[in-house]
């Protein structure tokens, strides 16, 4: 499973490490956004976005719903700033799962995770597509429901500004296309 999903137990990191401070490792690399604690299970598991696999059969002509654009190639999209992302991502989606009070048998589906792309959905109703094109050097946001478009555009933003700033020394910058609704062409 580890190196197929990218999903660690605790006893193969414990196995990896020796059994040597594994709390601070999990906790190093937790706060530096290179693990996240993965709760759709009922295994104490740690997803390691840099151990997912690519998946050629996501086709991103198919992928539906409101479009934003991240775009890095005025300067460039660094190798593993997707991974952090994922697992800023995956978090939120595991504390709404988690606090879920005014729909507590509402629980969010399980994310579908590759090394380029991933489904998750942020909140009950909001599935969001994520999607790292390395030679374009851009992130692409499509959100299924429209209702709920801005608010995940605006929650990844605040994830990538974290990344930026806990971990690029505020070395990143990215301009945002929206796509119009009607025309379907990426505006700034």
């Amino acid at each position: 499973r580890t190196f197929e999903k990218g999903l660690a137990s605790r006893d193969f990191l414990e196995y990896v490490w020796k059994g040597s401070q594994v709390d601070f490792f999990l906790d190093l690399m937790e706060r530096t956004m290179l693990l996240s604690r993965w709760t759709f299970s009922e295994n104490e598991l740690y997803l390691i976005p840099s151990l997912l696999l690519e998946d050629s059969s996501v086709e991103k002509e198919n992928i539906k719903g409101s479009r934003c654009l991240i775009d890095f190639s005025n300067n460039f999209l660094p190798n593993g700033v997707f991974q952090r992302l994922l697992c800023l991502c995956v978090a939120h989606s595991i504390r709404v799962k988690a606090n879920d009070d005014d729909a507590p048998n509402e629980l969010v589906m399980e994310p579908s995770l590759h090394k380029r792309c991933a489904t998750i959905e942020f909140e009950p109703g909001c599935i969001t597509h994520l999607l790292e094109d390395e030679y374009a050097q851009s992130i692409t946001i499509s959100v299924e429901n429209d209702e709920f478009a801005g608010k995940c555009i605006r929650v990844v933003q605040a994830m990538l500004r974290k990344v930026n700033h806990d971990v690029m020394g505020s070395g990143l910058h990215w301009d945002i296309y929206l796509e119009n609704g009607v025309t379907k062409e990426l505006m700034w």
